[in-house]
């Protein structure tokens, strides 16, 4: 598959301070990338020089193999974003400000913004002004705008902040059925991130730590069980754990097989536990200093 995002060697100081350090990694096509770190990691920092808003110290980034520094409008037409939440006129309708955002570009017809609206869902608030929209609508809005030039690539950074559950779903909903769109978005909220990316990095310290592929099998989870015999059981499962202890990623079923197999093998189970998601462990193992 074509990786369609290609960052390299990027690093960035502000005053004496390495906010980012030689930052590195591709995103293929039309696959949701997610970026996670702890608040001061670089990843609205990342984020910006995406997007052209600071510049990099060192490096270069290219959108579908046109270089972002050499030829910035030209590569910035092929990326939409929303970046720190959604700001337009709070005077003006919705549809007043879509309008003046659609200016902005090139061959953008008005059937184009209809679309989107449509997909976007927010035909009925249009008329109203942007200040009385709720958080779901205004990211909404936001979305649309970040969508208006057609982008083959979507960057956003926290786009569910501030929003509750129910627009934390519908938001979700509407980035999964985006097709032929290349999505990099930033979110603290690991389950989010879980449900609705391919693959996620991993920034700490201005640094890249790993790339995860997410696991999308719905009817698995992950356990982890706690025994009398820890060397035993470890040589039993061995093919089945996914870290260096007896935690598995496996169905109902299987875990049930799994157990009988321990017991049989005259290992007492104390407990099976349900743990976090992988990325949430991932998360943390990275905070902790495990995988620098």
């Amino acid at each position: 598959m074509k990786n369609i995002v290609k960052v390299r060697n990027v690093s960035k100081s502000i005053g004496n301070k390495k906010i980012l350090d030689n930052i590195s990694f591709d995103i293929e096509e039309n696959t949701i990338m997610g970026l996670v770190g702890v608040n001061g990691s670089g990843k609205s920092t990342l984020l910006k020089i995406m997007t052209g808003l600071y510049k990099a110290d060192t490096g270069y980034i290219e959108y579908d193999n046109i270089n972002l520094k050499d030829n910035f409008e030209e590569a910035m037409s092929k990326v939409g974003c929303l970046i720190e939440g959604t700001d337009m006129y709070s005077y003006l309708s919705g549809k007043t400000n879509l309008e003046i955002f659609k200016s902005m570009f090139k061959d953008v017809d008005i059937k184009t913004v209809e679309n989107i609206v449509k997909i976007v869902d927010i035909e009925k608030s249009l008329g109203k002004k942007f200040k009385t929209y709720s958080l779901g609508t205004k990211e909404r809005i936001g979305i649309v705008s970040a969508l208006i030039n057609n982008p083959k690539i979507l960057i956003l950074d926290e786009p569910t902040n501030g929003l509750d559950p129910y627009a934390i779903k519908e938001l979700r909903e509407l980035l999964l059925s985006l097709k032929n769109t290349t999505i990099f978005i930033s979110s603290h909220l690991l389950s989010e991130i879980e449900v609705l990316c391919d693959n996620v990095l991993f920034i700490n310290n201005g640094k890249i730590i790993k790339m995860q592929k997410v696991n999308k099998n719905i009817d698995k989870k992950y356990i982890e069980f706690e025994v009398d015999n820890y060397s035993k059981a470890k040589l039993l499962l061995n093919d089945y754990c996914i870290n260096d202890g007896l935690r598995v990623y496996e169905t109902d079923s299987k875990i049930s097989d799994i157990n009988r197999e321990l017991v049989m093998n005259d290992i007492s189970v104390y407990r099976i536990v349900e743990s976090s998601s992988n990325i949430e462990s991932s998360f943390f193992e990275m905070i902790e200093g495990k995988d620098d």
